[in-house]
Protein backbone atom coordinates (compact mmCIF):
# COMPACT_ATOMS: atom_id res chain seq x y z
CA UNK A 1 0.00 0.00 0.00
CA UNK A 2 1.49 3.42 -0.46
CA UNK A 3 1.45 4.29 3.14
CA UNK A 4 4.08 1.25 3.27
CA UNK A 5 6.39 3.01 0.31
CA UNK A 6 9.61 4.50 0.68
CA UNK A 7 9.91 8.40 0.47
CA UNK A 8 11.61 9.69 -2.53
CA UNK A 9 14.79 9.87 -0.91
CA UNK A 10 14.75 6.71 2.11
CA UNK A 11 17.71 6.83 4.73
CA UNK A 12 18.60 3.16 5.32
CA UNK A 13 17.24 2.71 8.64
CA UNK A 14 14.01 3.71 7.39
CA UNK A 15 14.07 1.32 4.34
CA UNK A 16 14.90 -1.59 6.47
CA UNK A 17 13.28 -0.40 9.83
CA UNK A 18 9.71 -0.34 11.25
CA UNK A 19 7.75 2.93 10.54
CA UNK A 20 6.79 4.44 14.37
CA UNK A 21 8.60 1.69 16.11
CA UNK A 22 11.65 2.79 17.80
CA UNK A 23 13.72 1.66 20.54
CA UNK A 24 17.09 1.72 22.60
CA UNK A 25 19.51 0.66 21.93
CA UNK A 26 22.33 0.41 24.66
CA UNK A 27 24.87 -2.36 23.34
CA UNK A 28 27.80 0.79 23.32
CA UNK A 29 26.94 2.47 26.84
CA UNK A 30 24.93 5.00 27.51
CA UNK A 31 27.00 7.48 26.12
CA UNK A 32 27.01 5.71 22.95
CA UNK A 33 23.35 4.62 22.95
CA UNK A 34 20.96 5.27 20.36
CA UNK A 35 17.08 4.52 18.88
CA UNK A 36 16.82 2.18 16.36
CA UNK A 37 13.61 0.77 14.29
CA UNK A 38 15.10 -2.41 13.13
CA UNK A 39 13.18 -5.44 13.33
CA UNK A 40 15.76 -7.00 15.20
CA UNK A 41 15.83 -4.34 17.61
CA UNK A 42 12.48 -3.96 18.46
CA UNK A 43 11.14 -7.56 18.14
CA UNK A 44 10.97 -8.58 21.76
CA UNK A 45 10.60 -5.28 23.18
CA UNK A 46 8.51 -4.27 25.93
CA UNK A 47 5.47 -1.94 24.31
CA UNK A 48 6.05 0.21 26.89
CA UNK A 49 9.64 0.60 25.55
CA UNK A 50 8.56 1.24 22.21
CA UNK A 51 8.40 4.94 20.43
CA UNK A 52 6.60 6.88 17.82
CA UNK A 53 9.49 8.81 17.15
CA UNK A 54 13.28 8.73 16.73
CA UNK A 55 13.33 11.99 18.68
CA UNK A 56 11.10 10.62 21.80
CA UNK A 57 12.88 7.25 22.09
CA UNK A 58 15.98 9.87 22.29
CA UNK A 59 14.57 12.60 24.80
CA UNK A 60 13.41 9.50 27.07
CA UNK A 61 16.54 7.23 26.96
CA UNK A 62 19.22 9.54 26.67
CA UNK A 63 18.84 13.25 27.79
CA UNK A 64 21.68 13.08 29.67
CA UNK A 65 24.06 11.97 26.90
CA UNK A 66 26.61 14.40 26.96
CA UNK A 67 28.22 13.43 23.53
CA UNK A 68 24.25 13.91 22.17
CA UNK A 69 25.13 10.92 20.23
CA UNK A 70 21.22 9.96 19.82
CA UNK A 71 20.11 13.40 18.77
CA UNK A 72 22.69 13.61 16.78
CA UNK A 73 22.03 10.33 14.71
CA UNK A 74 18.28 12.16 14.22
CA UNK A 75 17.53 13.34 10.08
CA UNK A 76 17.83 17.06 9.97
CA UNK A 77 13.98 17.32 9.69
CA UNK A 78 13.48 15.66 12.73
CA UNK A 79 16.42 17.97 14.82
CA UNK A 80 15.14 19.95 17.58
CA UNK A 81 14.50 23.15 16.29
CA UNK A 82 16.22 26.43 16.94
CA UNK A 83 12.41 27.25 17.88
CA UNK A 84 11.79 25.60 21.52
CA UNK A 85 8.53 23.23 22.36
CA UNK A 86 5.83 24.44 24.54
CA UNK A 87 7.53 22.47 27.23
CA UNK A 88 10.72 24.13 26.81
CA UNK A 89 9.15 27.60 26.92
CA UNK A 90 6.90 26.52 30.34
CA UNK A 91 9.83 24.60 31.88
CA UNK A 92 13.12 25.55 33.30
CA UNK A 93 16.24 25.55 30.66
CA UNK A 94 18.84 22.67 32.10
CA UNK A 95 16.62 22.12 35.08
CA UNK A 96 15.01 18.76 35.32
CA UNK A 97 13.58 16.10 38.42
CA UNK A 98 12.80 13.18 39.28
CA UNK A 99 9.03 12.82 39.68
CA UNK A 100 7.55 9.85 41.19
CA UNK A 101 4.01 10.25 41.80
CA UNK A 102 3.17 7.37 40.03
CA UNK A 103 5.81 4.98 41.41
CA UNK A 104 9.13 4.35 39.92
CA UNK A 105 8.43 2.57 37.15
CA UNK A 106 6.19 5.35 35.29
CA UNK A 107 8.34 7.94 36.65
CA UNK A 108 9.81 10.89 34.48
CA UNK A 109 11.73 13.65 34.49
CA UNK A 110 10.33 17.47 34.01
CA UNK A 111 11.38 20.66 33.98
CA UNK A 112 8.42 22.24 34.97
Amino acid sequence: SNDQQPSAQPSLSNELGLPGQYVAVFANGYEDGYCSNLKADVIGTPEAQIYASEFECCQENFADQTSGFCISNLSNDQQPSAQPSLSNELGLPGQYVAVYANGYDDGYCSNL
